[in-house]
């Protein structure tokens, strides 16, 4: 408290004193957390374990975007009458089955539009608890996916209170059109799924108490997807206050983005790809209005979806539509706009083994695919490549692959977003996570995309690995590790390795993995390559913001 104010305090409780002896009564009891909970538009029924977990699932934090609410920003809960269950999760939001091939692909599951869920794990026993809270954001190119893929046993064990959430997917959260911006009071449209984020963490906001948890202490944490989910999410407006720290994993979105409204060098405008994307939806002779297309079936959306894939490409899901996202998140950052909050991020060291057979193979074979892969993704950076990605060979241009597409990808986002955190106050803190799972083939893939994800919630059998006793010590310390950030904004603690901050002349990380440890200078050559080459495009566009880099 303010000196001041303290005094004030001191002062208005010596006038009670003296006016005469003031009413006494106990304090009211803080309230038990049982299995119903009242949240925001009704009252939900929860289970609660042996153990005194407590687990709340299929909680909407949204209407239901269907009808003429389909692409809309996500609107406020619908109230419901009586108690609603809350003990086994919800569909997925539409998706295509088996995205991802054998290893990531999921093909048993079912799907709705009707998907704006959310679901709570907690061990507090009462309202006051005021523990720390963890809203996880999950990955999947921003096409496939679920909250409820995520166990919270693990996490909660460790004193936090953890949320996982659902957001709108591919076609049916991310699509821009004129005739859909028309309908906003900003003029914008696109990043459906990203306001729908926005939109959980304000649930978050208005209920996160009622379940022990602190809504003044919200760290938000996301993988691959989900944490480029993360980087705008600290970068747009409509979500400032709403977290407290971040943790991203895997992504994030530093690369030269799409513009909903302007044409670039590298792409078109993503409203005039979405002109494209309704006549296709319609079909011929069809009703390519926002009236026809909101009357489609789900089914057909996604069939078109499947069977024009390239309308939909990556870099122009989540993009600089004007309101969610102002700018690009580079620029954001780069003129210190993000959100000033602490940051732990990172990437695995072997990022490409499991997605190399689906990006650069399409590109041809040998040295001549790899060239053309390179050329596609990083044409600026011209010879300078070959000396840090030779291709001389099938396997150097095999091996080449993999590392371009995961430095493009992982290493180099993350490093940058550190990088860019040295203009505001708070500290971040980089890993580069070396553990490799034990699964079938695992010297093949080792620490390959998405490999900490089952350290981190405890599931360790995840992409079928079979798990011994040093997967659970080390799964232990990453979980604790994790929650300590979340409790305080800083990964150090009793018995955890001292974690220096990134800082731009240091430039330290932690190595997560059988060597953990805190070391100095990954692939520091690599990103400068990269980040120049991306700084080079920008300047075409007439948009550089060019900062000097440590390895320059």
């Amino acid at each position: 408290m303010h000196k001041g104010t303290q005094w004030l305090a001191l002062a208005a409780l010596g006038l009670l004193v003296a006016c005469g002896p003031a009413e006494t009564s106990e304090a009211p009891a803080p309230s038990p957390i049982g299995t119903t909970v009242a949240v925001t538009g009704g009252t939900v029924q929860g289970f609660v374990g042996e153990d005194g977990l407590k687990q709340y699932h299929r909680i909407p934090y949204a209407a239901a975007p269907t009808g003429a609410r389909r692409w809309a920003p996500p609107a406020a809960v619908e109230p419901w009458d009586g108690v609603r269950d809350a003990t086994a999760p919800g569909p997925k939001c539409v998706q295509p089955a088996g995205q991802g091939g054998s290893f990531y692909g999921d093909a048993d599951f079912e799907v709705s539009e009707d998907c704006l869920v959310l679901n709570v794990w907690t061990r507090a026993a009462h309202e006051d608890e005021g523990l720390p809270v963890m809203v996880w954001i999950h990955g999947g190119a921003l096409v496939t996916g679920a909250g409820s893929d995520y166990p919270g046993e693990l996490l909660s064990s460790k004193g936090v209170v953890l949320v996982t959430a659902n957001y709108r997917l591919g076609p049916f959260g991310f699509f821009a059109l004129p005739e859909l911006s028309a309908e906003s009071p900003a003029g914008v449209s696109g990043n459906q799924g990203i306001r729908d984020q926005v939109a959980a963490l304000e649930w978050v906001r208005d209920n996160i108490a009622r379940f022990g948890g602190d809504p003044g202490n919200v760290t938000i944490f996301g993988e691959s997807a989900g944490a480029l989910s993360m980087s705008l999410l600290q970068a747009s407006p409509l979500a400032r206050g709403l977290f407290h720290r971040v943790i991203g994993q895997s992504g994030g979105a530093f690369q030269p983005m799409a513009f909903r409204d302007r044409m670039t060098s590298y792409g078109p405008s993503v409203e005039s790809r979405g002109q494209e994307i309704a006549t296709a939806l319609a079909g011929e002779d069809g009703d390519d209005s926002l009236a026809g297309l909101r009357a489609l079936s789900a089914e057909h959306v996604l069939a078109v979806y499947e069977a024009n894939p390239a309308l939909w490409d990556y870099g122009s899901l989540a993009i600089v539509d004007g309101e969610v996202v102002p700018d690009e998140v580079a620029t954001i950052f780069a003129e210190g706009r993000q959100a000033d909050v602490p940051v732990m991020i990172g990437s695995t060291a072997d990022e490409g083994t499991t997605l190399h057979e689906f990006i650069v193979p399409p590109f041809g074979e040998g040295a001549a695919g790899f060239e053309a892969y390179a050329n596609a993704v990083l044409p600026e950076a011209g010879d300078a490549l070959a000396a840090l990605y030779p291709s001389g060979t099938d396997d150097e241009a095999h091996a080449s692959g993999e590392a371009l597409l995961a430095d493009v990808l992982f290493t180099a986002p993350m490093r940058l977003w550190a990088r860019a955190m040295e203009d505001v106050e708070s500290d971040a803190y980089l890993y580069w996570f070396t553990w490799a799972p034990p699964i079938e083939e695992a010297e093949r893939y080792g620490a390959f995309h998405a490999a900490e994800i089952g350290y981190v919630f405890g599931n360790l059998d995840l992409f079928g690995a079979v798990p011994v006793g040093d997967d659970r010590a080390f799964s232990d310390l990453m979980a604790t590790i994790w929650t300590q950030f979340a409790r305080s904004g800083n990964p150090n603690g009793d018995g955890l390795p001292a974690w220096p901050a990134y800082t731009g002349e240091n430039e330290a990380y932690m190595e997560l993995g059988v060597d953990t440890g805190a070391k100095s200078h990954i692939r520091v050559e690599e990103v400068a390559l990269i980040a120049g080459a991306w700084d080079e495009r920008r300047e075409t566009e007439g948009r550089s913001h060019h900062r000097p880099d440590a390895a320059e």
